[in-house]
């Protein structure tokens, strides 16, 4: 079989590793495409649906033939749409989508007909649960590519999420964020302005740390990840605590992984908050964290955080970035160290018993 996994443009790195882990070996395509990744794969298709960093994932099949027509021809087309569907409970999908080019032609018409003939399906041109995309297959006049997609909805869709947050991270995101802090069993997590707790689930699909702690100064916030995390499935494993980034109540080097999503003054915050917020971030994070442990955070700000980084230096050393391009937006990933040298403050803290549930 060959797989086509869509991914967001900057994740195909954090993609290619993840699919090495969680599908095994696998023979990727050599192409240039930043927002798809391709390869063969023998292995069971279920697997796929456990992908976090994709933004969807398809069954690719070429058919030889001037018009996509051609795809009635055969059972391909038939077989690939049987074959999704068995990947899920029976009535998880009512409608299917074709993506197509001239999907008006005569062509395309008689190919929606016939689907919605031979399954049963509706033909729900905005919102069908089977996607199905034909498009010429790259290189020639005399063939098509058939994808279909895995899953009802996009894998990015989290089916957790109760409670949506203006702004809130993209899940494929905060997925990639959690791969590069390399998830330990002994980790003890911070989520600073944890918004709707994305970056918490995301950090418990790759398995259950020695403690979760987010933080929020939004009480409004800390319900919405309250909810969402109940809905994950976690609730009662991270505890919730209205706190200031800024002014942490933490003891000192308490801390394995820092994770954050900082306001950007777009849907949240303002660039003038922002202006004193950041440095005061980074100095207040490397109080809490343990010598040579990790931070990831993500931002918009991209020229204010660069400025802050060269005061910041005496506590955090950048170890990578990824910038990623979503919807006109181009955040970028940092993932920063915590040196050996300290920052102490005699007023700190015990840490977990400093920040209970609200």
């Amino acid at each position: 079989m060959r797989i086509e996994c869509e991914v967001l443009a900057g994740l195909k790195p954090a993609l290619t590793e993840e699919v090495g882990r969680v599908l095994g070996p696998v023979t990727l395509d050599a192409d240039d495409d930043p927002t798809a990744l391709r390869f063969a794969y023998a292995g069971p298709l279920s697997r796929l649906l456990r992908l976090r960093t994709a933004v969807a994932a398809y069954l690719l099949v070429s058919v030889p033939g001037r018009r996509p027509s051609t795809l009635l021809g055969d059972s391909t087309l038939f077989d690939q749409v049987e074959l999704v569907r068995g990947l899920h409970p029976p009535g998880s999908f009512g409608s299917f989508r074709l993506s197509a080019p001239g999907k008006q032609s005569a062509a395309l018409r008689r190919v929606r007909e016939e689907l919605a003939r031979r399954t049963g399906l509706a033909d729900d041109p905005d919102d069908g649960e089977l996607l199905l995309r034909i498009r010429r297959s790259p290189g020639t006049m005399d063939g098509w590519d058939l994808l279909t997609r895995l899953s009802p909805r996009p894998l990015s869709t989290r089916r957790w999420r109760v409670h949506h947050l203006p702004g809130a991270l993209n899940a494929t995101i905060a997925a990639a964020m959690v791969d590069m802090s390399r998830p330990r069993r002994a980790d003890r997590v911070l989520n600073l302005m944890c918004g709707s707790g994305t970056l918490l689930v995301e950090r418990f699909a790759r398995g259950r740390p020695a403690l979760a702690v987010g933080c929020d100064l939004d009480p409004a916030a800390l319900a919405g990840a309250r909810r969402n995390l109940e809905s994950a499935g976690l609730a009662g494993a991270v505890a919730l605590a209205r706190m200031d980034a800024t002014a942490l109540g933490v003891a000192d080097g308490r801390v394995d992984v820092l994770l954050a999503d900082l306001p950007y003054g777009h849907r949240m915050g303002s660039h003038q908050d922002n202006l004193a917020l950041y440095p005061a971030v980074l100095r207040e994070t490397a109080r809490v964290a343990a010598p040579g442990e990790a931070m990831l955070l993500v931002t918009h700000e991209l020229r204010l955080f660069q400025r802050c980084l060269p005061a910041a230096r005496r506590w955090w050393s950048v170890q990578q970035t990824l910038q990623v391009y979503q919807k006109g937006h181009h955040p970028m990933i940092y993932l920063l160290r915590r040196s050996d040298g300290r920052t102490r403050h005699a007023e700190a803290v015990s840490w977990p018993a400093a920040v209970p549930d609200p």
